[in-house]
Formats: C-alpha cells, sequence, structure tokens
C-alpha cells in the first residue's frame, strides 16, 4: 500500500475511535511524510489513548509542517494544532500554558500573523503566575471574524471591504474561533480554582514551538534462526505482555463526578466490572478498590498492582456515610462531605496501585462500606431542599471532562446589574452562542437525553451513546405526569 492509502486508512479510524488502529496505519503514512494533516490526526488518536506527550510531539511537529508548506490548508492546520496544543496542556494541568495556546488559535482564525508578538504569554504577575483571569477571557471576542463592534453579523459587502464600521472581516475560520473561544471557558473556569503556588499557572510555552525531530524507531535487530525457531515453540500463553508493562497513565479510568452541598458523585468508567469481586475501602481522604479490570492490559490479574486504584480526594470525606454502587460499565461512589456546603475543585486524581499515605494512619482507620441502593431511573427531578446554608451557588452536574462548573458565579462574568446576576440561562445563551454546530448537537443531546442532568460540548463524547440521567445526591427522580 501507498503512503497515501495507509493516511487515508488511518484518518478514517480516527472517525471510527478506532485509536489504535488508527496510530498504526499513521506510523506507516508518516514514515514517507510528514503530512499535517495525517500529524493531526494521530495527534488526536494519541490523545484519546491519553499518550500526551507523543501527541504533543505531533501537534507540534504538524504546526511546523503546516507553516513550511504554505498551501491552501496551511492556516486551518496551524489553527487546529495550536487548539490541540491547548487541549493536550488542560490534560496535563498546564492551564496557563494551554489558555495561551488557545488565544492563539483565535489569533491565527482572527488573520493575524503568526508571527506576531501579542505578548500573551508575559502577562504573569511578580511571582510568575499568569494573570489573564476567566472574566478576561468572557470578554475578550473584539476579535471574532464575521462581527461587526455591536457584536452583530457583518453582511457580506462589508465584510469583503474589510468590517467598514471597524468590526472584524469574515476569515472562514469562524467556526475554529467560536470553539477555541468557547474552550478558553472551561480552562480558564479551572485556573481560577487553583492554589496560587500551583505550577499550572506558570507559563512555559512559546507562541511558535521548539520543532521537534521526526521520531525515528529503532527497528529491532534479525533474530537468528535457531532463537526464532525456540521462541515460536513456546505456548502462547507466554508470549502474553507481562502487568507493567503499560504506562500507568494508559490504566487510568475516565472519570465523571458532580456535587451537592452534601456529597460528591464520582463515576468511573471501567468495562466487564463484577461488583461480587470488588472491595471498596474508604478513608478520610482517598478511596481504594480492587481489583479493577484494564481494558489496555488485558492481562492483568487480580493480585496484580495494576488491578488495583487509589483515588486521592479533592476534599475530606465522612468514610461511615459514603457508599458505592457498580453495574458492569462502571462503578459509582457516593462521597459524603466532611465539612458540608464546601465546594471541591476537583474531585481528584488516580493513581495505580495501592497508595500509602497519611490518611492510612493508624488514628483514622480505612472503612469498608456496602453498595449503594440503585437510584430509580425516571424523566423528571424533585430536589431536596438542603437545610445546611452555604454562601457559595450550587455545583450543577455536568458530563464534562474538566469537571462542574459553578455557573452562577461565572454568569457574574457576563452581565451588565445586580438584577441579570442570577439568570444562570444567560451564561448558558453566550455558551450555546459561541459553540461550534458540532458542540451545540452535543450540548442539545445530552441536555435532552439526561433529563437535563448533565451537559456536554464533546460530541465524539456523546455521539454514539445515550447519555444516562445523573441525579445529584439528595435529589429525588420522578415520572412526569401529564
Amino acid at each position: 500500500m501507498s503512503a497515501t492509502t495507509f493516511g487515508h486508512k488511518g484518518v478514517e479510524a480516527v472517525q471510527n475511535k478506532d485509536y489504535e488502529a488508527a496510530v498504526q496505519w499513521l506510523d506507516k503514512a508518516l514514515d514517507s511524510s510528514n503530512s499535517p494533516a495525517w500529524l493531526l490526526a494521530r495527534a488526536q488518536a494519541h490523545q484519546q489513548l491519553k499518550n500526551y506527550d507523543a501527541a504533543l510531539h505531533d501537534a507540534e511537529l504538524a504546526y511546523h509542517s503546516a507553516a513550511e508548506r504554505g498551501s491552501g490548508n496551511s492556516r486551518k492546520q496551524m489553527i487546529d494544532a495550536q487548539y490541540r496544543r491547548s487541549v493536550l496542556y488542560q490534560k496535563l494541568g498546564r492551564f496557563a500554558d494551554a489558555d495561551c495556546c488557545a488565544k492563539w488559535s483565535m489569533l491565527l482564525a482572527e488573520g493575524r500573523p503568526a508571527r506576531e508578538d501579542d505578548g500573551i504569554e508575559k502577562k504573569v504577575d511578580e511571582k510568575g503566575n499568569y494573570t489573564v483571569s476567566y472574566e478576561d477571557g468572557i470578554s475578550d471576542n473584539k476579535g471574532q471574524p464575521g462581527l461587526n463592534n455591536d457584536g452583530s453579523k457583518m453582511d457580506t459587502i462589508s465584510g469583503l471591504m474589510g468590517g467598514g464600521s471597524g468590526g472584524t472581516a469574515k476569515t472562514g475560520f469562524e467556526n475554529e474561533w467560536k470553539r477555541a473561544y468557547a474552550w478558553r471557558s472551561q480552562v480558564l473556569g479551572f485556573l481560577k480554582n487553583l492554589p496560587e503556588d500551583d505550577p499550572g499557572r506558570k507559563i512555559n510555552v512559546t507562541k511558535i514551538p521548539v520543532k521537534p525531530q521526526k521520531k525515528v524507531e529503532k527497528k529491532p535487530e534479525p533474530v537468528p534462526v535457531s532463537a526464532r525457531d525456540s521462541v515460536d515453540a513456546q505456548p502462547a500463553e507466554a508470549k502474553a505482555p507481562a502487568p507493567g508493562s503499560v504506562p500507568d497513565e494508559q490504566l487510568k479510568l475516565r472519570v465523571d463526578f458532580y456535587q451537592s452541598n452534601q456529597s460528591v458523585t464520582v463515576t468511573l468508567f471501567v468495562k466487564d466490572v463484577k461488583k461480587e469481586d470488588l472491595t471498596v475501602r474508604f478513608s478520610k481522604n482517598q478511596v481504594q478498590i480492587s481489583p479493577l479490570p484494564r481494558a489496555a492490559a488485558p492481562y492483568v490479574k487480580a493480585g496484580d498492582r495494576e488491578a488495583a486504584s487509589t483515588f486521592l480526594l479533592g476534599g475530606e470525606i465522612d468514610p461511615s456515610k459514603s457508599r458505592w454502587s457498580a453495574t458492569p460499565r462502571k462503578v459509582e461512589l457516593v462521597l459524603q462531605k466532611a465539612t458540608p456546603g464546601v465546594k471541591w475543585a476537583t474531585w481528584g486524581k488516580e493513581e495505580i496501585g495501592s497508595a500509602t499515605t497519611e490518611d492510612d494512619s493508624s488514628t483514622t482507620p480505612a472503612v469498608t462500606t456496602t453498595q449503594a441502593p440503585p437510584q430509580p431511573a425516571a424523566a423528571a427531578l424533585a430536589p431536596e431542599p438542603s437545610t445546611t446554608p452555604s454562601t457559595a451557588g450550587p455545583a450543577y452536574p455536568t458530563s464534562s471532562r474538566s469537571g462542574p462548573k459553578n455557573w452562577e458565579k461565572l454568569g457574574d462574568a457576563e452581565v451588565g446589574d445586580d438584577d441579570d446576576k442570577s439568570d444562570v440561562n444567560l451564561f448558558f445563551k453566550q455558551l450555546y452562542k459561541g459553540a461550534t454546530p458540532e458542540q451545540q448537537r452535543a450540548m442539545m443531546k445530552s441536555f435532552i437525553e439526561s433529563n437535563g442532568t448533565a451537559l456536554s460540548t464533546d460530541w465524539s463524547d456523546v455521539g454514539n451513546r445515550k447519555v444516562e440521567m445523573v441525579p445529584p445526591e439528595g435529589v429525588e427522580p420522578k415520572k412526569w405526569e401529564s
């Protein structure tokens, strides 16, 4: 097969979400060509497989390859490369770097010069912390292509003449601009909740990435005939990859969570889990679960390190009141907050294996709890009134991988007077208006199918599945009576 055939098969595999096959096809295609389109496709595949360093390598190489080619698609590919860098830096916890790359993607979509010194990465304080706020990101929309200064759509004539009333002419990359703009709100939302000394607030990125070298895989040396025969003579099970051969990042589970004033509900997506075999141990700052099957490492056994996970929590819990439930496709943890009313910035993080922390001290014994009773399915939710006062707004449920947001608090950045600050719908309208058509489809599908309990902008996540209803803790589902 030719490199073009390999490339087409790789891109098609990415579209079909067969990411492992996609990497194999694109590896072959990129042996003879540094096509930006193929590099971007492989970057997406590596990202989905949680090979973040490899994905970042491909995104940065795609940027340089597109710039050097200077073809008709080069600018779009450079826009996509900066956006992909932003997503990957967010995955790596480098939120300040992620926002810079998202802004650079927007500037390219506006038609600005690629090497323009815009100074975004220089917006730091005396401690070196990034100073761009969530409110700054939301208001940073004056350069949106195809709009007049008043926010109205630009007509064709004024667009061709360069804007007329001072707006920005259409560039053909309006959707790419909206995508990066909407993504910035998520990145900056996470950034503002980071501790002041968190390294995610530091800038370590440059607008023009350092050009990475094309990876050259070392070919294995030929095996002598006698040795090859002895290997072939071994039984099939002896050739199976040993546990520990898969990086921990690839073993980690996909996680979703939401919270109320009283609890945090964490959903761990894992296939073929057997609840009768699970052992779940709650401590005040962590939860340990084993054995967990691993899709990335099918040869893991119950006693192996890789079969266990320790979930280091984003806050303290009451182990005696926390509980869990399991189905063949997921494990759900209902974590009772030790201090009701305190909002967690994030649910925490997963570590492979049974970690030992201060939480395991003799003064705080771990508690093995029983399974939670199954939640009844329904089409409407009736909230249970909270008895715990809190000045913070509620953290509404979400299917976003970047975690829940305090929508009431975020909405304050987009209204002009105190009377309108309670209108949370204004933020949803702004988010929907600024989203791409694909993101809008994802928002509508997830919101409707979950009966208003989940909202996602990731079509690749919700497009081919039914979004399940995820009622918050303390909320009773009820069927709608017509």
